[in-house]
């Protein structure tokens, strides 16, 4: 039997570093090793005897299965390592329930009558600061305004009655306007995560479906 009957090994490594699986077995890289031993035993056993083959191209390809293994291995363990984290994350979070976290806020609905607060992060450099909040008919309840704010600015708005209101606010630097998002607490009333996968998914009060990667604040209940 020549070498060359095994050389076809070769592609298959490739193609096992490639992320191919192979044809036949369906066991990876697992089979794909024991199938070559199988081989390597069944040449050396048919080998001519005043034609001995190489032994350093058996060691050179029994170190490229190694590797392709070791390589799969190690992928194995980061996907069991990342759905460990999914896990603990969605654990972690289900301790939120009916805490508040801070999150970016455009537009709210109350089920009943609030009275609001939150926090507007200001980029360095802004001259002139507004908010303002409408209600759901687009009436203006609510308009504040900062000249030449230091910092971050704080607002609180007096009771407002059950229904639905948007924040508009603007900051204005240089002749250049930027929209902004006010940040607000709210309650946290439910966790989920989507079974196609993604974000663990928090359910606040009044503000609906929100990532939890998009809150800026852990608060208590």
């Amino acid at each position: 039997m020549a070498l060359a009957s095994i050389n076809g090994l070769d592609s298959a490594v490739s193609n096992s570093k490639n992320g191919i699986a192979p044809a036949a077995g369906g066991g990876g890289v697992s089979d794909l090793r024991s199938e070559f031993l199988q081989m390597m035993v069944a040449q050396i056993n048919n080998q001519d005897p005043l034609n001995p083959l190489d032994g350093t191209q058996y060691v050179t390809q029994l170190a490229q299965f190694s590797m392709v293994e070791g390589i799969e291995q190690m992928k194995m363990q980061a996907q069991q390592q990342a759905t460990l984290l999914d896990t603990l994350q969605v654990l972690g979070s289900t301790s939120l329930m009916g805490k508040k976290v801070t999150v970016p806020v455009q537009s709210i609905s109350l089920a009943s009558a609030e009275s609001l607060s939150g926090t507007i992060p200001v980029p360095a450099g802004t001259e002139q600061l507004s908010l303002e909040v409408y209600d759901q008919s687009g009436q203006r309840v609510h308009q504040q305004e900062w000249r030449n704010p230091a910092g971050d600015q704080d607002f609180s708005l007096a009771e407002l009655p059950a229904g639905e209101y948007e924040f508009k606010v603007v900051a204005s630097r240089k002749g250049e306007s930027l929209s902004l998002s006010p940040h607000m607490a709210r309650t946290v009333e439910k966790v989920s995560l989507p079974a196609g996968g993604g974000d663990i998914m928090l359910g606040l009060a009044g503000v609906g479906q929100m990532s939890l990667f998009q809150v800026t604040e852990f608060g208590q209940s």
